[in-house]
């Protein structure tokens, strides 16, 4: 079997990978910047997902390894972030076990697929989910950076915005449903993605027995 040239775009897949630990890592540091670093390196690190593609369309490199990692880093990247929520009590763990659960289906869906010599490549709902989840991922970190930098240089970031008053009371309150909100709505896009990814792909699921 001939081995498929290393790409660019393959390189950028790879290094979305890399990126993860580096991210889980900042975000849950004590390091003064820690959380706008994270910010920053998961900003980073979906932006390889955007010109990953652009790309291997522009030069002509699509491969069946880019077809298959593309997804799989996004879906590792995107849950490593979810989790993290978790962990910090900003969503609850329902949803992102929907969300896990979601990816856990298709990517084995995908390796048995693979394994028989049949890639299945993201459906336009998946990236639409895709790109929806990374917005929200990064509306949640953007929140927690701000949240980190009120309480270490002013004041405990929810006291500060409740001596305000009322507006401060409902900005507060408005600050801790946006993740949630947001995430719930990640939920239904895994869903509808989901149910999407099997119509579509019905014929190859039962060519490969499935």
């Amino acid at each position: 079997m001939q081995k498929e040239k290393i790409t660019i775009s393959n390189v950028l897949t790879v290094f979305r990978i890399i990126f993860i630990p580096y991210f889980i890592i900042f975000l849950f540091s004590n390091y003064k910047y820690g959380k706008l670093i994270a910010l920053l390196v998961f900003i980073v690190a979906s932006l390889t997902d955007l010109y990953d593609g652009i790309l291997a369309r522009q030069r002509g490199e699509v491969t069946e390894f880019g077809k298959f990692m593309d997804p799989l880093a996004d879906k590792l990247l995107v849950l490593s972030a979810f989790f993290s929520f978790v962990q910090l009590d900003l969503v609850p763990f329902w949803m992102v076990l929907i969300i896990f659960s979601r990816e856990l289906v298709i990517t084995s869906v995908r390796l048995v697929g693979a394994q028989k010599g049949t890639v299945i490549a993201a459906e336009q709902a998946g990236k639409h989910k895709t790109a929806w989840h990374i917005a929200t991922i990064i509306t949640v970190l953007v929140i927690i950076a701000f949240q980190d930098y009120i309480t270490r240089f002013i004041h405990p970031w929810e006291d500060f915005f409740i001596m305000q008053g009322d507006a401060g009371e409902k900005f507060v309150a408005f600050v801790h449903s946006v993740p949630w909100v947001m995430t719930f709505i990640c939920v239904l896009w895994s869903v509808y993605s989901g149910w999407d990814f099997f119509k579509r792909n019905r014929h190859i699921l039962t060519e490969i027995g499935l």
